[in-house]
């Protein structure tokens, strides 16, 4: 893991990615579409960012009593990224619909600009250039599609949802493994996407 030295903080590559690719993300749709993002995704990222942080205290409860300003620190690791997303995705499916209706119409737009800008930018911070580049065609045969669909008033269908999804879990696959935290993410945050372009399927 790469990291970078923001004066005296040591900021590693995974999350200076995230906050580019949330940035990135957000911009570009708006670019697309013309409408901002809703408040539901900022909200899930602070609650996960919450949850994962928070959760060292539930698996390092006696270090945290004994060194409290540990939690500054350190996180719940594995365990706790697990809990932030099964949190992430109770919040996206029972609470966040609720009150943001565009979830459904923003969710696969999002989902798949964010994770896969994310993987073009973690990896050009880590200086893989053929992963960034793999990663950054398939990146930019979406934003074709996306541009192309938004053209004709249509949306990205289930099955070409599906399609990006395992496109992405085979480059990722053939670079590491499909065992990899890296995809069980990918997948667990597809699902959870998936979910929520059927229940709009049901609303309409």
């Amino acid at each position: 893991m790469t990291y970078f030295q923001l004066g005296s903080l040591s900021i590693p590559a995974t999350w200076l990615a995230v906050s580019i690719a949330l940035l990135t993300a957000s911009f570009m749709y708006r670019v697309l579409t013309g409408t901002k993002v809703g408040e539901w995704y900022w909200n899930s990222f602070i609650l996960y960012f919450f949850v994962w942080k928070l959760s060292y205290i539930l698996f390092h409860f006696n270090l945290f009593v004994n060194m409290p300003l540990s939690i500054l620190y350190f996180n719940g690791g594995t365990k706790g990224h697990i809990v932030a997303l099964i949190t992430l995705s109770l919040y996206l499916l029972f609470i966040a619909v609720k009150k943001n209706s565009s979830i459904y119409e923003e969710s696969t737009c999002l989902f798949l600009l964010y994770l896969i800008g994310y993987e073009v930018i973690f990896h050009l911070l880590e200086k893989n250039g053929l992963e960034a580049a793999i990663h950054l065609i398939l990146f930019t045969c979406y934003l074709l599609l996306f541009t192309s669909l938004k053209k004709k008033k249509g949306l990205l269908s289930y099955q070409m949802f599906l399609l990006w999804i395992l496109l992405e879990l085979l480059i990722i696959s053939y670079f590491h493994t499909i065992f990899s935290m890296e995809a069980f993410t990918f997948i667990w945050a597809g699902v959870t996407v998936l979910i929520l372009s059927k229940k709009a399927g049901e609303n309409t």
